[in-house]
Parts: C-alpha cells; structure tokens; sequence
C-alpha cells in the first residue's frame, strides 16, 4: 500500500512543461488538494499534487480536516485521505490517534480504503486485528504489516492454524525467518496450545523450515528448555506432549534437509570441542552434511582449519571422521582442499595417519 503515482503521468515527451501548483498553506487547501488528485484533469497536475502530499506533514488541524472526509461515506476523496493518514504518521505516538485509526477501520465498508487503514496501522501491534478479515486484500495488509513480538505471537499462529490463503501463507513464513531467536520458545508455546492433526504435518514443516535453526537446533534436538508434562493435567498435557513428538520429528527433519552454514559451524565446533556431544549428535551431523548445499564446501572447509589449529589428536580424529564423509560429496577445487587437508592431518602423527587412512577405506 503506497501513494501510487504512476498512473498519472501522462506519456508526453520528457520536455513538456507540468503544470505548478501551489503547495496549499492551510488545512482547507489541503482537502483541496486531495480533491485535485481524485478529480479528472491533467496527469501530470495529478502526479504533482500526490508528490506535494508527500511532502506536506499535516498540522493537526489538516489532521482533523482528514478525519472529517473520511467520516463522509460518499467523499470521493476517501481513499487518498487515508493513504496520506498513513503516509504521514505522527499520530502513532498517541494511543487515542491508534484508537481512532483502529475504530475507523472497523467500521469501514469500503474495502480499498478499509486496507488502507490497516496499512496505516503496519508494524503496531494492533493490526493483528485483521489478520483473518474475510476480505484478503485487507488481509494481506495485515499481514504484510504484522510485527513480530511477543504480543503477536498467538495471533500469529492462530491465523496459521485457520488457514491463511497461500500467498498470504507465503508471507507470514517469511516474515518467521527474521524472528528474533530468543521468541522462538514463545512461538512453540503457542503453537503447543493448539491441536494439531497429522494431516496438517505439511504446513508445519513449512513453518519449521522458515524458523531461525541454531535456536531451534538447541529446543528440539538437545531438548534444551524442554517442557516438563504434569500428568495431573490430564488431557491437556497429554495433547501439549504429542505435538511437542510431532514437532521435534518435524523440526529435526528441517534441520537435516536444508542446514544453514550457521547451524553447521556450530554442530562442527561442539563435536571437536565435546565428544559427548559429537557421540550423541553424530548420526544428525552426518546427515546434515549430507544434505547441506555443495555451494557451502569452501566456506565448511575453511571453518575445518580453524577448527583443527593445534588441535589435539582425538578433536582431529572427530573431525576426520567427518571431513572424509564431505570429501567425497565435493568435486572440483574444494574436493581437491578436502583432499589436501586430510592429507595434512595424516603428517601429524602415525596413528591418525593410520585412522584417517582405514575412514577413507571404509566410506570408499
């Protein structure tokens, strides 16, 4: 939702002169000019007096001038007002400007300037109101202008479980690709709280692959923050705990299919540093580097290094184990650095020359 200007501009030659108009210096001027942008005339006048709204911050008597044509269901002048509401919005510091906003936009009948009025409201809490509105131009404005935080969270994810079309899906999932890490617990426990079917699998493991993996690495997979389940909530917990089953089986999966070389440095620097955690997670980690785009072999590489400088022989012989598994998904210049570098580990000593040698024998 923009002041679009494009569709008066009128296709005369680049040298032919637009008309002036006097930027209005007073609130009754300024419902003049809304009328001249509505009102059939001159393109390039129209295109003019749009630019001149942009500029223009209303004071707050051209405020209340806004105000007056929009409570006129007939003014055609309706829709530019409430795109210039929402274009200049200095009445967002005052929760009564939020509250007069968010009434007007209740009560409209007009769909276009009812999305209008939503786009007014982007990124404040409020316009979760609309997320579900039944006509989805409004919300796709809704959507579009929903800030994540942890007072949207539940709306959110009710919206997601009433089925939003699919682009407005589309939206909303990549929108959960910015969420900030540490609400991602809260997103779970929303998302606990409702009753999820196995048919609806799909649309969670969408939703799983758009959410940020290191923190959701640590929930599911090391069950670090896990919820403990009281039996004495009876079906209630019992629900919370199958959904928590199906979302570790879901999240897992979307770990393995898609790592990021942020979640894979992190699975390499823990299994050098830790070898609990390199037994525990080695089946995991070996699929991940299966699956991880070839793309990331250099930059993986580079990180085996680092990873590997006076290092001592067990924190190389973990990490050989799984730098032999991504050799041999490599070709090109970074099989030929994964080569090397195994090559320069085995120089170490005769014993991991001999363990490197009998991995590369076994996965060969």
């Amino acid at each position: 939702m923009v002041m679009d200007i494009r569709q008066f501009f009128s296709v005369a030659p680049v040298d032919t002169p637009a008309p002036q108009v006097a930027i209005p210096s007073a609130p009754a001027d300024l419902g003049a000019l809304l009328g001249q942008v509505v009102e059939q005339g001159i393109p390039n006048a129209q295109a003019q007096a749009v630019e001149q709204l942009r500029q223009l911050v209303p004071t707050p008597e051209g405020q209340e001038v806004i105000w007056e044509i929009l409570g006129q269901a007939t003014d055609p002048r309706r829709l530019v007002a409430a795109q210039l509401l929402g274009y200049h919005r200095q009445w967002l510091s005052s929760p009564s400007g939020i509250r007069r906003v968010l009434a007007q936009a209740r009560e409209e009948e007009d769909w276009a300037v009812r999305g209008a009025l939503v786009w007014c409201l982007r990124q404040a809490e409020e316009v979760q109101e609309f997320l579900l509105h039944p006509d989805s131009r409004v919300a796709r404005e809704a959507v579009l202008g929903l800030p994540l935080g942890r007072k949207t969270l539940a709306s959110l994810v009710r919206a997601f479980k009433a089925g939003l079309t699919p682009d407005l899906a589309r939206v909303l999932l990549h929108k959960l690709r910015a969420l900030h890490p540490p609400l991602l617990g809260e997103l779970v426990a929303h998302l606990l709280e409702e009753e999820w079917a196995e048919v609806e699998s799909d649309g969670l493991g969408a939703l799983f692959c758009s959410l940020p993996q290191l923190p959701l690495f640590e929930l599911f997979v090391e069950e670090k923050g896990k919820p403990e389940w009281a039996s004495e909530k009876g079906l209630a917990s019992a629900g919370r705990a199958r959904n928590w089953h199906l979302f570790s089986r879901l999240a897992e999966r979307a770990l393995q299919r898609g790592p990021t070389i942020e979640l894979l440095r992190h699975l390499l620097s823990r299994s050098g540093e830790d070898e609990p955690f390199a037994r525990r997670h080695a089946p995991f980690l070996r699929q991940a580097l299966n699956q991880a785009d070839a793309l990331l072999g250099p930059e993986l590489l580079k990180h085996f290094e680092r990873l590997t400088f006076k290092a001592s022989e067990d924190r190389l012989v973990r990490l050989a184990q799984l730098l032999v598994e991504l050799s041999f998904r490599l070709e090109g210049p970074s099989g030929v650095q994964a080569t090397s570098l195994l090559e320069e580990w085995k120089q170490r000593s005769p014993g991991l020359k001999l363990k490197i040698y009998h991995l590369q024998q076994r996965l060969a």
